[in-house]
């Protein structure tokens, strides 16, 4: 069993990313949806499947002026300062 999840790239424009999920879980996708909320410059991100049971999730990010696949890597960035964190301070105790 592989170690990441793989995604496939369905739409890099400038302003618009659209990204599948290698997965029928939608708890990565959804994590990355609320890092990216948070950023400025997010006109929409948000994920959607076509059904609960099959199909993989698909996460589309649109922004105003910022390049889309550079806030899609810095909320990635974020995410994985946030679970180091945690790891550390779970680490000392």
């Amino acid at each position: 069993m592989s170690d990441f999840m793989e995604i496939k790239v369905l739409k890099n424009e400038s302003r618009e990313l659209v990204v599948e999920f290698d997965t029928k879980d939608l708890t990565i996708p959804d994590l990355i949806v609320a890092e990216l909320l948070t950023h400025n410059g997010v006109e929409f991100a948000g994920v959607t499947k076509e059904h609960p049971e099959a199909g993989k999730p698909r996460l589309t990010l649109k922004t105003d002026k910022k390049k889309a696949a550079e806030v899609f890597e810095k909320a990635l960035e974020k995410i994985a300062e946030n679970i180091s964190d945690i790891k550390s301070k779970i680490g000392k105790k």
